[in-house]
């Protein structure tokens, strides 16, 4: 009998590891899944990932804290919490972790992911000794990328830069690291004043099918490079955009922040050929160049034809909420100006509506001019005249228009506009929002 309960006593240990070694070996799957997500930019999955390693490898670890696996189980502990950003627990786990490995290469490993906690968390000092010892004895692979990657972080921000570029290099040399580490090298080249490493990380960023999943950062980085080093060269960090081995709604939108840069250094001609490319394409990127053409257009047009050519540019993508909205706020305008032939205040209704819905602002002078020739006497005309003023930047007009207002030199509008008491302009206000206020739900 004795022997026999000794051999079911056995039988239960044996299979209470098993049992052990199993949620183990699930919450190391499962951390990998993780980090698949958290590379492809699907934060959402990844923390459900992390957070079910946690469970697994702490309800492993309390079953049997002195077993086998223990070290295995809090390590891995150590790194889910890390990667949650629960930095006090990932500190605890890892160095009970280093403390009870049964193993050089296990106590290495927590060392540098214990480092990594401190880089993130300031204490760079440690944080660098820390990974130091971890790449002194870990071999090759993705977690000495790892530790190279924050080592360059730790020495970047202490000025240390040929080692921390240096370490950055070793980090992009890894398949598995080289998209955070060419980020960071993006990031970092920002922070200082390196152009050159700007370029060689966005190079490699957008000749990456994996970096497509990072496109809103790439274009952030690419904004941040506008405010450092002006719109043209951070058009030029984007040149790759055409040929990036992306899915097309992540390639469209770096293209589309390339066009904008483009534009705003004023290469008007490339920005509107390279939108003309994305527009003839689908999807939400597509719709996003459509709505760009339109913007572009009613931003220069000078009269309602031309405005009217805006939209064709906007009916392939009216199933999107944004064209849609679009396309009648412009029928509406339309409408309006339509009306101002018998009723000259729907011109005005027409200018504001060019002017505040659909960024028409020569459009919109044109509109309150007209409306201050058709109704010479309103005495609105000088709220128009003061509106058409505000919509120009050529002083010669400005002038012009400054002369027809000192008719109006008694207007509350006009006295108003002077910093002076206006009686009658709240009453003058009133009335004007009651007229156009039917024209506007019509």
């Amino acid at each position: 009998m004795r022997k026999r309960g000794a051999a079911l006593a056995g039988a239960f240990l044996l299979l209470t590891g098993c049992v052990y070694y199993n949620a183990l070996y699930n919450a190391e799957r499962l951390f990998e899944e993780g980090e698949r997500h958290r590379r492809a930019g699907r934060d959402s999955l990844a923390a459900a990932c992390y957070d079910q390693v946690i469970q697994k490898a702490a309800g492993g670890y309390r079953q049997e804290p002195a077993g086998e696996w223990a070290d295995d189980a809090l390590l891995l502990l150590g790194r889910a919490y890390l990667r949650r950003g629960e930095f006090r627990e990932a500190r605890a786990s890892l160095e009970a972790a280093a403390e009870h490995a049964g193993s050089e290469t296990l106590r290495l490993q927590a060392l540098l992911h214990l480092g990594e906690a401190y880089v993130i968390a300031g204490d760079r000092v440690e944080g660098t000794h820390l990974l130091n010892l971890a790449l002194g004895g870990l071999p090759s692979g993705h977690l000495k990328a790892e530790g190279h990657l924050w080592r360059a972080w730790a020495l970047l921000e202490v000025g240390e830069e040929d080692v921390g570029w240096w370490d950055l290099d070793q980090a992009a040399g890894d398949g598995r690291v080289r998209l955070d580490a060419a980020l960071t090298q993006v990031a970092w080249a920002l922070r200082l004043d390196a152009p050159e490493r700007a370029r060689e990380g966005m190079r490699w960023l957008l000749g990456s099918g994996e970096a497509g999943a990072r496109a809103d950062t790439v274009v952030a980085l690419a904004r941040a490079a506008a405010r450092r080093w002006g719109p043209a060269q951070a058009a030029a960090l984007l040149e790759g955009s055409d040929t990036a081995r992306w899915e097309p709604s992540a390639r469209g939108r770096v293209r589309l922040a390339r066009a904008s840069l483009l534009r705003e250094a004023g290469d008007t001609t490339g920005a509107e050929a390279l939108v003309r490319r994305v527009a003839g394409g689908f999807g939400p990127a597509a719709a996003d160049a459509r709505l760009a053409l339109a913007a572009w257009q009613l931003a220069r047009a000078r009269n309602l034809e031309e405005a009217r050519s805006a939209l064709p540019m906007l009916l392939p993508a009216v199933g999107t909420p944004a064209a849609a909205r679009r396309g009648e706020r412009l029928r509406e305008m339309f409408a309006l100006a339509e009306r101002g032939y018998d009723e000259p205040l729907a011109w005005f209704a027409a200018a504001e509506a060019a002017r505040d819905d659909l960024g028409a602002l020569a459009l919109a002078r044109g509109l309150f001019l007209t409306y201050a020739e058709a109704a010479p006497s309103d005495p609105w005309v000088p709220k128009a005249l003061l509106a058409a003023l505000g919509a120009t930047d050529d002083e010669a007009e400005r002038d012009r228009l400054r002369g027809r207002l000192e008719r109006w030199s008694d207007s509350p509008y006009v006295l108003a506009a002077r910093g002076e008491p206006a009686l009658g302009l709240e009453a003058l206000e009133e009335e004007l929002a009651r007229r156009l206020e039917p024209m506007r739900t019509r």
